[in-house]
């Protein structure tokens, strides 16, 4: 019997009714015994600025690194904002890429998002996948989950109803779970130290 994996999940939008998060939330009810993930926000992470590093580093920015750091691996949803990574995002994962080590050193990512065009978040994953790469964050390449006309396939109630993309991503979460086992803790940590 495998441990259970412990994997923090990020969305890239702050709207309430987000379809992103909402994915991420679906995923809760979709996900193996062997996995437990966990969605932490980051609406509180403030604009990077090294004069306020210099201060100390923001509380959401603290606790957000010290979950990724705990973590197995993590879950990133992000909407595609003009053929690329909203800006909240890539301003939290700037903020991770501080310290030593960095929020995402060495630890396992995979990607998920939604957008209510025909392509998904081609676009948006492509860039993320550069910037995790810089992070040395594992990615894994495939499958990629890229829901087109999301706001399709989830109720008002937030629920994914399409049966075919959750089907997919289903299988999507096996594989996952299969990326972020080939990159232990364990052996992050003593590669960080």
């Amino acid at each position: 019997m495998f441990e259970v994996l412990h994997l923090v999940a990020i969305s890239g939008s702050l709207r309430a009714g987000s379809y992103n998060t909402a994915l991420l939330r679906n995923l809760l009810e979709m996900t193996p015994p062997s996995l437990m993930i966990t969605i932490h926000g980051i609406g509180d992470v403030p604009l990077f600025n090294e004069d306020v590093e210099e201060r100390g580093i923001p509380a959401a920015v603290a606790a957000l690194h010290r979950a990724i750091r705990a973590s197995d691996g993590v879950i990133i949803a992000t909407p595609e904002y003009n053929h690329g990574i909203p800006g909240v995002l890539k301003n939290t994962l700037d903020w991770l890429s501080r310290g030593q080590p960095h929020g995402f050193y060495g630890v396992p990512s995979a990607l998920i998002g939604g957008s209510n065009g025909m392509i998904g978040t081609t676009r948006s994953q492509a860039a993320t996948r550069q910037t995790l790469a810089a992070l040395n964050s594992p990615c894994l390449p495939q499958p990629q989950v890229l829901v087109s006309l999301v706001q399709k396939k989830i109720d008002a109630n937030g629920r994914l109803t399409d049966e075919p993309t959750r089907a997919f991503i289903h299988g999507w979460l096996v594989e996952v779970e299969r990326w972020m086992r080939r990159f232990p803790r364990s052996e992050r940590e003593a590669a960080a130290s």
